[in-house]
């Protein structure tokens, strides 16, 4: 009996070192795990922002481009459904729509433009810079051009993770005319 005692006298003194190393080991490896975690869930919501501001974009454009003249009471109306789209919980977005023809040198020109705070970002006449150089546009013709600006600013994290600004654009062509006219629904008159 002798013999056992010193053996169990080494395994007490193991089991007593030993007793604080899950602990430690959590301590360690819990900081990464959660901000693995909450990383996670950011870059998805961040993810699912981006895709939200692209379908909204893709829609506005697509619904103004089956018009043959479309009223700003009904752009108005298109620019609210864009932001239902895009569901930014009062977040501020800048939403265009713009309609870009060529003046006699072949130049991009902007017919009219309006956005969601009822302005012309874009004064007629003035010269576009956004369209890529491979777009053509018949004279007489034009194409509409929808942009959206967005920033997304986390709800969790949002004192860590600075915010992310979303920028896109698309352009369709009218599809049953040349042009789309914008019209007041005041006055009546149609750019």
């Amino acid at each position: 009996m002798a013999d056992k005692a010193p053996w169990r006298t080494v395994i007490k003194k193991y089991a007593i070192c030993g007793s604080g190393v899950a602990a430690m080991e959590f301590a360690l490896i819990a900081p990464i795990l959660i901000a693995l975690f909450f990383g996670v869930i950011e870059s998805s919501d961040a993810m699912a922002r981006s895709r939200q501001v692209t379908l909204a974009v893709n829609t506005l454009v697509d619904l103004a481009a089956q018009e043959t003249q479309i009223e700003t009471a009904e752009l108005d109306d298109l620019f609210d459904g864009v932001e239902q789209i895009m569901e930014t919980g009062g977040a501020p977005a800048i939403i265009r729509l713009v309609s870009v023809g060529v003046d006699a040198d072949g130049d991009p020109v902007v017919q009219w433009s309006r956005d969601n705070a009822g302005d012309a970002p874009y004064a007629a006449g003035a010269p576009y810079e956004g369209l890529p150089a491979s777009t053509l546009i018949d004279a007489g013709a034009t194409i509409l051009i929808s942009e959206v600006n967005y920033t997304y600013t986390s709800k969790l994290t949002h004192f860590v993770i600075p915010s992310i600004s979303f920028e896109r654009s698309a352009t369709r062509w009218p599809r049953r005319s040349l042009r789309i006219r914008l019209c007041s629904s005041l006055s009546g008159v149609c750019s």
